[in-house]
């Protein structure tokens, strides 16, 4: 039997009464990966978003220009723990694009896989549920983006400050 409680802590899920989130897990396949499971690979084809239930998951990026050989090629961006409320994976519901990161599992995780193809056949067939998700999904990427702005104007300053000296 699935926790509905923990899934109204889902940020894209928030929004759902009980009924909705039932018809959203319909559409979810549950998955496990052991630790050091790689989820979701930077480049490949992006087909589905992952929505944490157990865990914790590293999100690594590869590294642009690698001049040392003793540099790592992959620089983890963040940790995500399950009881945080989040899902990963949410652009490849709206763009068939290769994948931004890689993801692997830090600890045994418990998640719900959601293709694009049932979510759009999903909000086809809900539109008001539809909306909600999607206003969900344009508020977390409205988020990402906040922050990556915010960390482009951290870069930058340090490489002006750097640059300068």
């Amino acid at each position: 039997m699935t926790d509905l409680d923990f899934f109204h802590k889902i940020f894209l899920l928030q929004d759902m009464d009980a009924g909705e989130i039932k018809e959203v897990l319909k559409i979810a396949t549950p998955k496990v990966f052991p630790v050091g499971a790689l989820i979701i690979h930077e480049g490949e084809a992006g087909t589905s978003v992952f929505i944490m239930e157990k865990g914790e998951v590293e999100i690594t990026k590869r590294l642009g220009i690698v001049l040392d050989g003793e540099v790592p090629r992959e620089r983890i961006i963040i940790r995500l723990k399950a009881d945080e409320g989040v899902c990963f994976g949410e652009m490849a519901l709206l763009e068939n694009e290769p994948r931004s990161a890689t993801v692997t599992a830090a600890t045994e995780c418990q998640l719900w896989e959601i293709g694009r193809d049932e979510f759009m056949a999903l909000i086809e067939q809900n539109r008001d549920l539809g909306c909600k998700i999607l206003l969900r999904l344009a508020q977390l990427l409205s988020r990402h983006l906040r922050k990556t702005n915010q960390d482009m104007v951290k870069l930058t300053t340090a490489m002006a400050i750097a640059l300068g000296r």
